[in-house]
């Protein structure tokens, strides 16, 4: 069927009068990189910001080594690099007593306290073992594990038992006690000449004079 003349006539001037549709265009991005945007930014190597610290782990681990080999070579000059017990006790008068220093001999540690009943006819039995040999075979240390004992009732404890030894006092922390262990006063630990435990005496007890008498002969 043929459109009259004047639909015709108005469809041309209609498509006259619309625009075409333009087509979108898709938007154009560099081809570069993530990677590529940082080639102008100076990098540094990984290990150079860490230089400072390598160089002064360096140095403490040199200053560890020299130290251990000094130490290791002054133990073998005292001779006690084999020692079992090497501990450092503070006495009252001020001053300091190595275990190590007294490898060769046996050694008794005699722990006590002020408070202990007990600790007086104990303390009889080791003042009579210490008459009974010479300095250079057994070594006899006081320790009280009360660190409040006074050094004036420490020392008296001593005259009244006639015990002329060094009286070291524990601290705070109850640290001589901690290491050996101590439960009860009196306890009395025999040491051999290297420093290892050889027995330890706990209580009063008459026989213990026999018994310490008995072992430190057998050393």
């Amino acid at each position: 069927m043929k459109l009259p003349k004047e639909l015709k006539e108005k469809e041309k001037q209609r498509l006259k009068t619309t625009k075409p549709r333009k087509k979108k265009r898709k938007k154009h991005y560099p081809s570069r990189t993530i990677s590529k945007r940082y080639d102008s930014i100076p990098k540094k190597k990984f290990t150079e910001g860490f230089t400072p610290y390598l160089i002064v782990i360096g140095v403490v681990l040199v200053i560890i080594i020299v130290f251990m080999v000094i130490s290791f070579d002054n133990r073998m000059e005292r001779g006690d690099s084999s020692y079992k017990t090497d501990i450092t006790f503070n006495t009252i008068d001020g001053g300091t007593i190595s275990l190590a220093d007294h490898q060769g001999q046996v050694v008794l540690l005699f722990f006590f306290d002020l408070d202990c009943p007990p600790c007086g006819p104990e303390a009889n039995i080791i003042s009579n073992i210490d008459d009974d040999y010479p300095n250079s075979q057994v070594y006899i240390l006081l320790i009280t594990i009360h660190s409040y004992d006074s050094n004036s009732g420490l020392n008296q404890f001593a005259d009244v038992h006639n015990l002329d030894r060094s009286i070291a006092r524990d601290d705070i922390f109850n640290t001589y006690a901690s290491t050996f262990n101590i439960a009860y006063t009196p306890t009395t630990i025999l040491l051999d000449k290297d420093g290892g435990e050889v027995e330890r005496f706990i209580g009063y007890d008459p026989n213990h004079y026999n018994q310490i008498n008995y072992e430190i002969d057998a050393l």
